[in-house]
């Protein structure tokens, strides 16, 4: 165990730090009527852009200990800014480098009230399934069994999770100042539907065939940030200053500078500081469940590299086929995949696509492509058999939105899938396609000419 894993055992992080009860009268049960509105998704959130987050770069000579001002503030919304304003990440505005370090507001309430309504995040470490748990129904640290995949003990271990209101550039950082070290990068997670499954009797099922079904939803995702390596972050709940988990520091859990201008108390006390803390949000949008059902010899076992591979691929076919059909522009709706949260998904014979609007609060546009699966899933189909290459290119799957995940992405797979699903046609290796896998499998597996020559490419 770690100094700071230490420190996280023995130190009691409160809801509410007790230097600002009095000082803002914060109330932790106090909850708006707007905002559950638009949460809820009962007022339209385009209306109303309450998902969005800030960057600030403070002007020290202009603020004051109760007003404060700002060089800069751009502004992004939540989902994205959870990986463009992850804190140790380096932000250019005007020429000029600035280093997310810090969770801030304007309104210093904000921040507290973010805190107070923490939850606890589950992730699945073999099918990435994930989840959230109000404070009262989970316990930090805690593992339990998958819904997704029947693996025991799997989702877990249960962190702190909160969705951050804003972020900011720390005042005692200098501008166009590196890090002594190259930083590691994190991103937020694709969003995650941790919504169950509807029974067949539930609601209304819109049958294209035998194996594939659709149902339209309402429904939350959730998208997280956990921090590199999926250590979380180190959270300071006092003044809002945050830094990666890994490596492992104590350093907020000492006095430390405050992020943000304070001429009479200029630190922080610093015994305030959660470790291992993942950033996130949610939001409700207008979601496509398409349920897919195969048979033997066909399996989509969870957490295995060739159902990553095929459902991956089936994915961004089915996005970018919507997109085509409905005459949308790419990236106004996105899918991911699941296993199916019943016996059937466990086993490897049910798998779940959702396909969704980016926009939170919904535009329609799921539900339109519901309304023409069939024609949506035989373009998906035409698109991946339409282009040449290998496996995947820029020309048929790949953007610069799935970057992190070119490596998965192989149309032959993808399209096998999908007229085996529409047509019920096995899976078969053509001449060409056999040709290339023997070629590499014996290059992998052949001696290599450099180095040790007992070993392979691997």
């Amino acid at each position: 165990m770690t100094e700071a894993d230490s420190a996280d055992d023995t130190n009691v992080v409160p809801d509410l730090p007790a230097e600002t009860g009095e000082e803002h009268g914060v109330d932790e049960n106090q909850e708006y009527l707007l905002n559950r509105l638009l949460y809820r998704g009962v007022l339209p959130r385009y209306a109303f852009p309450t998902d969005v987050a800030s960057f600030y770069v403070f002007d020290v000579a202009k603020s004051t200990d109760f007003r404060y001002a700002y060089q800069f503030a751009p502004s992004q919304a939540l989902s994205v800014a959870l990986s463009q304003y992850a804190p140790a990440k380096e932000v250019w505005i005007a020429n000029k480098l600035f280093r997310s370090g810090a969770i801030f507001s304007p309104g210093r309430r904000e921040r507290f009230e973010a805190w107070n309504e923490k939850r606890f995040y589950y992730e699945c470490s073999n099918c990435r399934f994930a989840c959230t748990k109000e404070r009262e129904d989970g316990r930090k640290g805690e593992s339990i069994d998958c819904p997704a995949c029947g693996k025991p003990g799997t989702l877990g271990k249960a962190r702190y999770w909160f969705r951050p209101p804003g972020f900011a550039h720390p005042v005692d950082v200098a501008e166009d100042e590196s890090a002594d070290e190259l930083q590691e990068l994190s991103y937020a997670t694709r969003a995650k539907l941790d919504a169950p499954s509807p029974k067949p009797g539930e609601g209304t099922w819109q049958r294209v065939g035998p194996r594939v079904r659709g149902h339209y939803l309402r429904k939350h995702l959730l998208v997280t940030n956990a921090g590199p390596r999926q250590d979380g972050y180190t959270y300071c709940a006092r003044c809002g200053r945050i830094e990666p988990t890994s490596p492992p520091t104590t350093k907020l859990s000492k006095p430390h500078p405050k992020p943000y201008p304070d001429s009479k108390q200029p630190l922080c006390p610093g015994n305030a500081a959660a470790i291992g803390v993942c950033l996130g949000t949610d939001f409700i949008t207008d979601i496509l469940l398409v349920n897919m059902r195969v048979d033997a010899p066909v399996r989509l076992t969870p957490g295995v590299l060739a159902t990553e591979i095929a459902m991956r691929t089936v994915c961004e076919a089915i996005a970018k086929a919507t997109c085509i059909e409905l005459e949308l522009e790419d990236g106004e709706v996105q899918s991911d995949f699941r296993s199916a949260l019943s016996e059937g998904g466990q086993s490897g014979v049910e798998v779940e696509v959702y396909l969704y609007d980016t926009l939170p609060g919904g535009a329609g546009f799921a539900r339109r492509a519901g309304d023409q699966l069939a024609k949506v899933l035989e373009r998906a189909s035409e698109v991946l058999g339409a282009c040449t290459c290998d496996a995947s290119c820029y020309n048929c799957l790949r953007s610069f939105k799935n970057k992190m995940e070119h490596d998965r992405l192989d149309r032959h797979v993808g399209r096998d899938l999908l007229e085996y699903l529409l047509n019920g046609t096995l899976p078969t290796l053509g001449a060409r396609r056999e040709s290339t896998v023997v070629r590499v499998l014996a290059e992998d597996v052949a001696p290599s000419r450099v180095g040790d020559n007992s070993r392979g490419r691997f």
